[in-house]
């Protein structure tokens, strides 16, 4: 038995080598003065993180092997109208999606476990085999996860909840081929990843068609075991550069962009962005590439109003980030309005529960532009047309 169906097919499976071998090259050579330097820290993070990569993509890519001769139907699964979050980091995207999840009956989205330990169907049915078994005795396996990602994950969660057993940025599946600009966060080297940043205007047709196949696989293996007939939600941010080849791939997704004002996503972005190059490395100065980030977080803003324009009404939604937060019942019954899907009465008394919660909510976040040397005027001139476009208020 071949392991695919047409050499097309295999094209698109591809891993990215040469660009893995490059930024492990300049890791390990070429870092001197760089954020990325080799202190002892940064050593034992990249043997610890090369190990878990290197088993994690030799199970997934065995995985994808047996996948293709023990559910060769994944070939045949449809994916229907898919909802995709976008937005700037740090908008509310992720709200927005663990909302939408709680419809059970309609939606199905990836998990943290299944985008970084089994994307390929054999993964998934092995780790849900798994579950059931540690179900049998008592759970014990489940509560060791939860008390070690507690413990992993505390820091992190002051910036994002992060959990196994939580839905997550499914986007983060492009590292099973290492095509994302999520490994930037441990491999720093612009030069590199930049096209994963900008990804419709900078990668080249070819590859955009090679990344969008695997992870169209990827979705389809997703429903194939999660639900067949549901409709499959995704949130990332760095899919707001990808639009018009998520609507090449999915012609008849739907697209939801959280605006907010950047007085919260700047100072919020630069936070978490420090946070991951302190954690992973040793970098020379405490905010890095604060210029970058300025700008990929215009380009995120921007991007998806230019190519919504293009598209018909009922396929995208722009939510206010504040009205989310404070109706979110009122924004749910909305959305499905213009997507055309009916609300249900469940969901409905789900969606009254979080209406509940949303008034009792504190934030316990407080934005600084001063703290990252940054200035109310610098912010307002650099996101002239965000404030323009949507009526944010001009001062802090």
């Amino acid at each position: 038995m071949v392991l695919y169906s047409t050499r097309k097919e295999f094209l698109t499976m591809l891993f990215n080598f040469k660009l893995l071998f490059r930024v492990i090259y300049r890791s390990l050579f070429n870092s001197r003065g760089t954020h990325a330097r080799l202190t002892p820290k940064r050593i034992c993070v990249l043997l610890i993180i090369a190990v878990l990569y290197s088993v994690m993509e030799i199970t997934s890519w065995i995985g994808f092997f047996l996948d293709n001769i023990l559910f060769a139907g994944y070939r045949r699964q449809a994916v229907r109208q898919p909802v995709f979050i976008i937005g700037p980091p740090r908008s509310g995207t992720t709200f927005m999606q663990r909302l939408l999840a709680l419809d059970e009956a309609r939606f199905t989205s990836m998990k943290f476990w299944e985008i970084f330990f089994a994307p390929s169907i054999t993964q998934k049915k092995f780790f849900m085999a798994l579950g059931r078994l540690d179900d049998l005795c008592g759970s014990p396996l489940y509560r060791l996860v939860q008390v070690l990602e507690t413990r992993i994950f505390k820091a992190l969660s002051n910036f994002h909840h992060v959990s196994l057993f939580e839905v997550d940025e499914d986007g983060t599946i492009l590292l099973h081929i290492f095509s994302s600009a999520t490994a930037f966060c441990v491999l720093p080297f612009v030069e590199e990843l930049w096209p994963y940043f900008d990804f419709d205007q900078e990668v080249a047709t070819e590859h955009r068609a090679r990344i969008m196949g695997f992870y169209k696989r990827c979705v389809q293996n997703h429903l194939y075991v999660f639900g067949p007939d549901k409709i499959f939600l995704s949130k990332n941010p760095m899919f707001s550069t990808m639009i018009q080849s998520l609507d090449e791939v999915f012609p008849d997704a739907k697209f939801i962009y959280l605006a907010r004002t950047p007085f919260e996503t700047v100072p919020s972005t630069i936070s978490l962005v420090s946070y991951y190059f302190k954690t992973l490395m040793n970098p020379l100065e405490p905010y890095p590439f604060l210029d970058l980030q300025l700008e990929l977080l215009n380009r995120y803003y921007s991007y998806p109003l230019i190519k919504f324009a293009a598209l018909p009404p009922s396929r995208h939604q722009i939510i206010s980030y504040t009205m989310l937060v404070e109706q979110p019942q009122q924004i749910a019954a909305e959305l499905y309005a213009r997507f055309g899907i009916e609300l249900r009465p469940a969901y409905k008394q789900v969606l009254q529960n979080e209406q509940e919660k949303a008034r009792r909510y504190k934030s316990k976040h407080a934005y600084s532009l001063e703290k990252f040397g940054l200035t109310a005027e610098r912010i307002v001139k650099q996101y002239e047309p965000i404030f323009e476009r949507f009526g944010f208020d001009r001062q802090p």
